[in-house]
């Protein structure tokens, strides 16, 4: 065995000190010797080693497709909560933001680079996301507002389905519209025709009855989701007839419906965003819906998943805390401090009530109708 030690140095110092006197003198000669500590021996049997660099942690590729962004609603959502997962967790994640006859084209682009993950964001992006998730079976897809099945029915085994209770936080939010209605009579703006704004719909007439039996209602849609001019002609015509508050579930489309409240001295309802802001003074609340929330939370399942498929249905609510007002959800209320005084006084005891609906709704006390099939 070969070894090799460094050497025990030894310091020597020697004073002499020479005493001389007149006639004669002693020679006094003084040692000191120090050891250093000898440093342990290294051998080809036990060499000095060196940490080796951690490996790189794998990042899950991520790809989203969203519609226009700038609604300040359900495609800002989405586009946020992808954001916060770029910046919280170990993926690498891009987007596209495509109108709908690109989108087919957006999903091949994904596949290409190889994406481990790829989200689509709208119950019309079904379609389009069966027929990749049926080609690509090795590779996770998600969307959300919709459950992709097959022919038959069936899920798709490496299609994660999100799904949100909208009607119960529509019920939440009319019942506060109703019982802040000086007119009694609200409003409800819709983008497109479609079941799952029907569903934000019978929400909130549900809740506002709840509030008030005596309610009534005025009801138009736009036909778009970036129509804002539409949708402000749709909420004059609901302010000359008298109501007070509107609830728009309409995209970009609902920023017409928010100019034509504050234009004319009325209120209005925000949807899947904290929309509070938009028009202070005039909002009184949103509705809102945790497509960020989601979009992160799939992601995290994706990477928990560690490379394998799978398929799920996550329907969010009240009870997850996932849609219903701002005043809950976000626990702020900016009309607390913008609104006129007599509504604003109203606001403490009106919250506790809301809280108990909420809770009536979670347990089951109170049914709110889901005219969706199944849910």
């Amino acid at each position: 065995m070969i070894t090799t030690k460094k050497k025990s140095f030894f310091l020597v110092l020697s004073l002499l000190m020479v005493l001389s006197a007149c006639g004669g003198g002693d020679d006094t000669s003084t040692t000191e010797t120090v050891e250093v500590a000898e440093e342990p021996a290294e051998t080809l049997d036990s060499p000095a080693t060196t940490a080796a660099p951690a490996p790189e942690e794998k990042k899950l590729k991520v790809g989203l497709v969203v519609g226009a962004l700038g609604d300040r609603s359900f495609m800002d959502s989405a586009k946020r909560g992808f954001d916060m997962a770029v910046a919280d967790l170990p993926i690498e994640g891009d987007f596209i933001e495509a109108e709908e006859a690109e989108r087919a084209q957006a999903y091949a682009n994904f596949i290409a680079d190889g994406k481990d993950l790829i989200i689509g964001i709208s119950f019309s992006e079904a379609g389009r996301i069966l027929e990749a998730a049926q080609a690509n079976p090795d590779i996770q897809f998600a969307i959300v507002d919709m459950v992709v099945t097959d022919a038959d029915g069936n899920l798709v085994p490496n299609v994660a389905n999100i799904v949100f209770k909208e009607h119960e936080g529509s019920f939440e939010v009319g019942y506060i519209a109703a019982k802040l209605s000086k007119t009694g009579k609200v409003a409800f703006m819709g983008g497109m025709d479609v079941p799952i704004i029907r569903k934000f719909q019978t929400g909130w007439e549900e809740g506002a009855l709840y509030a008030n039996p005596d309610v009534e209602f005025c009801t138009g849609y736009a036909g778009s989701w970036g129509d804002p001019a539409k949708g402000k002609e749709i909420g004059l015509s609901c302010f000359e007839d008298g109501a007070d508050v509107i609830f728009a579930a309409g995209g970009a489309t609902g920023d017409g419906a928010y100019e034509a409240a504050a234009e004319t001295g009325n209120y209005a309802v925000g949807v899947d965003s904290n929309q509070d802001y938009i028009q202070p003074g005039t909002m009184i609340t949103s509705m809102m819906k945790g497509v960020d929330k989601s979009v992160y939370k799939v992601i995290q399942d994706t990477i928990a998943a560690d490379g394998q498929v799978f398929t799920s249905i996550d329907s969010y609510g009240l009870a997850e805390n996932f849609v219903g007002a701002t005043w809950i959800v976000d626990e702020t209320n900016l009309f607390s401090e913008t609104g006129p005084a007599d509504m604003v006084a109203q606001i403490p005891a009106l919250l506790e009530e809301v809280k108990e609906v909420r809770a009536k709704i979670i347990s089951g006390e109170i049914v709110v109708t889901d005219v969706t099939a199944g849910g």
